[in-house]
């Protein structure tokens, strides 16, 4: 795994500091199989180059669109694999529509849509062709524009297969220190291999709501201070800065840090995404900027509760807890943090969803650790991150695609180490 000092000067999206590039690679070796909706994490910085004339290939795939016409549930990229804030955007109708077409080593590549309300910027894309490896994947090595001029940006992105030879994925970019005009166009070209270029419309839609917080929290080696809270139609950004120790950040001691951020009704918010970077040491002591993403709200909260954690990579191996459903309430334990509740199983449509309550330290990273196997052990996996139920604070909705028979369906989950919290610099902020 990268040093972490690579990992800030990248300036690299990711909803868990150890989602590097190992994680990249993994992830785009993955992309062939069907459960595939963990995020892709890369960090791109803009280089200034000679510009030659190329020319994207505008492309009229007929048999793409038969194939778009025969799924009319999807609509577009966003609405079937779009994170919790981006399927808000468009249900909001803040996306710009699109119908750009490339070809890349034999895959068609329509771009369906782009949002931008102000915080990150996201692209859906449905991709048909050969299948998909880390090798000839379109976002390898990309360069990005704003308006003809190259930028800096960290990038991450969600996958999925439609069925045999259609993908559906979205990107996530986040913008490095350059100013972003309120319409633009974004052009996208690959930096090696065979060139092909696209232009994509953007436009900014949504109003938003920022708050100066100016929060510092410290310990001896490390100080957290919190810049501003930022409501997004699409996400809460939370923008911050780590003073280190230089001898400490060689050391790594912190190279994996997070946060669980909670709402003053308890609600643990849905982490989407982050990314930032900095400089050299000034003074035996490192700067590094970063802002972190999480879902949406409805509403401003009173406050935010902002509870920094170092995540152990070497932590106990987990032991696997399983029940077979019964149609009857089920509590399975996920050790020391906590445990979770089936409440329901419904099937409707062809898809199966269950509702649970989870009770522990980490509500939503316990509520994504549950899957379902058949009496032989094969795992059936959701498509989609696990949401909470509106209204609540502790209750949990995944859906499954595919599953056992219910008369062999077990639901599974893991036994998980509780966090180690830097309760030193744990802040609540109000939101007045």
């Amino acid at each position: 795994m990268e040093k972490w000092e690579k990992q800030l000067k990248d300036d690299v999206n990711r909803s868990l500091p150890s989602m590097i590039d190992m994680r990249v690679e993994e992830t785009l070796k993955s992309l062939t199989r069907k459960n595939k909706k963990k995020k892709i994490y890369m960090g791109l910085s803009a280089a200034i180059v000679t510009l030659s004339m190329i020319f994207g290939l505008s492309i009229i795939s007929p048999t793409f669109a038969n194939t778009m016409k025969e799924i009319p549930v999807i609509g577009s990229a966003f609405e079937f694999i779009g994170n919790i804030g981006v399927k808000k955007g468009k249900d909001e109708g803040l996306t710009t529509e699109l119908g750009e077409q490339i070809e890349v080593n034999g895959q068609i590549i329509t771009f369906t849509e782009t949002l931008y309300d102000g915080g990150e910027l996201h692209i859906g894309y449905m991709m048909q062709g050969n299948a998909i490896n880390h090798e000839n994947h379109f976002m390898n090595n990309l360069q990005l524009f704003i308006d003809g001029k190259p930028i800096g940006y960290g990038m991450g992105g969600n996958e999925s297969e439609v069925e045999e030879g259609l993908h559906a994925g979205t990107l996530s970019i986040h913008v490095r220190d350059e100013e972003i005009p309120d319409s633009f166009v974004l052009g996208i070209r690959s930096r090696e291999g065979k060139l092909w270029s696209v232009e994509l419309p953007v436009e900014k839609k949504g109003n938003h709501q920022a708050f100066l917080v100016n929060q510092i929290a410290k310990k001896d080696d490390l100080s957290i201070l919190y810049d501003k809270i930022t409501f997004f139609p699409t996400s809460t950004e939370i923008s911050l800065r780590l003073m280190i120790d230089e001898k400490v950040y060689h050391d790594d001691k912190y190279a994996m840090i997070d946060y669980q951020v909670i709402d003053d009704k308890g609600r643990v918010l849905q982490p989407l995404s982050g990314g930032g970077g900095g400089g050299g040491p000034v003074n035996g002591v490192i700067l590094h900027r970063f802002e972190q993403y999480y879902e949406p709200l409805q509403e401003i909260p009173g406050s935010l509760t902002i509870k920094p954690y170092l995540i152990d990579p070497n932590q106990s191996p987990p032991k696997i807890k399983r029940s077979k459903w019964e149609g009857e309430n089920i509590t399975l334990s996920q050790g020391e943090i906590g445990d979770l509740t089936i409440l329901e199983l419904k099937v409707e449509n062809g898809f199966t969803t269950l509702t649970y309550a989870v009770d522990g330290e980490d509500l939503y990273g316990q509520a994504n650790a549950i899957w379902l196997e058949n009496s032989s052990g094969t795992r059936y996996y959701s498509e989609q991150p696990a949401v909470r139920v509106d209204g609540s604070i502790n209750h949990y909705q995944t859906t499954f695609t595919e599953t056992p028979a219910l008369d062999d369906l077990f639901i599974t989950t893991e036994t998980m180490d509780p966090a180690n919290y830097l309760k030193e610099l744990e802040v609540t902020i109000e939101l007045n």
